[in-house]
């Protein structure tokens, strides 16, 4: 019979004590690729948001650039709907401090044409003209009421005439 050797036994050591910091840190990878994400996805929002809101303000500008003209037309028919558009566009919130100056030029432009209209109504005009003074009356109200919202806009008191005038 041949004689069979036992193996010696395999020693297994098992280790309790703690980890290296390799270890730790490379258990931590996931977690920095959440974050990393998560700081991505931030930033990426945020552009989105400043890119809708400049061309929110882009389109806001060129309905502005059109009231203006409007508001300066001839037309008074124009006019009215150039300066209701302008007091619209100043109720924005897309309207801060300076737009609301810009726009309350056109406001004092328009009020200050009309000074000198108001002394002609006083006078009854010739029938002819009773068209026309209602327009001139449409874009004098139009101009009040735009002065009223710039100057509440930019905190600015209105003075009381132009107050009486809008209403």
């Amino acid at each position: 019979m041949v004689a069979q050797t036992v193996p010696d036994p395999v020693e297994v050591v098992v280790r309790n004590d703690a980890p290296d910091g390799w270890d730790v840190l490379a258990s931590l990878g996931p977690l920095a690729i959440l974050v990393a994400a998560l700081i991505a996805a931030f930033i990426g929002w945020r552009s989105m948001q400043t890119q809708a809101e400049a061309n929110r303000r882009s389109q806001w500008w060129e309905r502005a650039e059109w009231a203006l003209d409007a508001s300066t037309s001839s037309s008074m028919d124009r006019r009215v709907i150039g300066l209701g558009v302008l007091a619209l566009l100043a109720e924005s919130t897309l309207a801060g401090e300076e737009e609301a100056r810009i726009l309350q030029v056109a406001s004092n432009d328009g009020l200050a044409q009309k000074v000198t209209v108001l002394e002609d109504v006083e006078a009854p005009p010739p029938s002819p003209r009773t068209t026309e003074t209602s327009q001139q009356e449409r874009v004098r109200l139009e101009a009040a009421r735009l002065r009223v919202v710039t100057d509440r806009k930019i905190g600015q008191q209105t003075p009381e005439w132009i107050v009486d005038l809008a209403k």
